[in-house]
């Protein structure tokens, strides 16, 4: 079920980089899949400037309590950073048809800048089934990390590797670097991947490699979030066609995809 409502604000704050840090007061969303994703209004009033909602990841779920982390670019997101706790802002939620599969024995999990706030539900849900995976979370210099408290405050120090291509913090170098060997470490392995399009298309060139399956989840502009504006299409190969990001997806068998 999808819902559409006014959620008490109960934290807003600025993380590192460009990224905020929302979480909003919400039992509605208890259930959320992993992978799927909210339409945030910056203020809870029916507004024309900015008017369409923004689209974002639900980070983690904890009890009552969702995590939505979010990089300022322009308007929308700059007046959303203004909202204080105890205020209320509007949420569509949870969105999305289709997520990560849980049938494989092992997965490796991709992901790039705020891209692995969409993966990081997924790594609890992961655990909480006893499923093998190990997680990759590359940027290009540490103030980018935005979600190490995450990792900490959740134990999960020992199931990711982290890469900085500056080398200011972890690996250095891209998420790619040891996917190959990644890989090939245990049998039947899936690749959860979200992140910028160009790593992505780079995490596919080495999934082909090696035949392993891959589920991208994409990021992308949307206006409203459930597939009427059909704003944010992309080809699918398979059907020589162009489904809908936010309403089809926003999880895709990177096979079938051109994007």
């Amino acid at each position: 079920m999808i819902f559409d409502e006014k959620y008490e604000i109960l934290e807003n704050r600025h993380i590192s980089g460009i990224t905020y840090l929302l979480r909003i007061k919400a039992p509605q969303l208890k259930d959320a899949p992993a992978g799927s994703f909210a339409m945030v209004r910056a203020t809870s009033d029916i507004q024309y400037d900015p008017m369409m909602r923004r689209a974002f990841a639900i980070a983690d779920v904890q009890g009552d309590e969702v995590l939505l982390y979010y990089d300022v670019y322009g308007k929308g997101t700059q007046v959303l950073t203004q909202l204080k706790k105890g205020e209320q802002v509007s949420v569509l939620a949870p969105l999305g048809k289709n997520f990560f599969p849980y049938n494989y024995n092992h997965y490796v999990i991709v992901g790039g800048g705020i891209g692995f706030a969409g993966l990081s539900l997924f790594m609890k849900k992961l655990r909480k089934m006893g499923k093998s995976f190990t997680a990759i979370y590359g940027v290009r210099r540490k103030e980018q990390l935005s979600m190490l408290d995450w990792i900490k405050e959740n134990g999960f120090e020992d199931d990711v590797i982290i890469y900085t291509e500056d080398g200011s913090y972890g690996e250095k170098g891209l998420v790619t670097r040891d996917l190959d060997k990644l890989i090939n470490e245990k049998p039947d392995t899936a690749l959860a991947v979200c992140g910028p399009k160009g790593m992505m298309r780079a995490v596919m060139d080495v999934a082909r490699k090696h035949n392993a399956p891959a589920y991208l989840s994409l990021e992308s502009k949307m206006a409203c979030g459930f597939g009427i504006c059909i704003g944010c299409v992309i080809k699918d190969t398979e059907k020589d066609s162009y489904i809908r990001v936010c309403y089809e997806g926003p999880v895709f068998d990177g096979y079938k995809i051109k994007f």
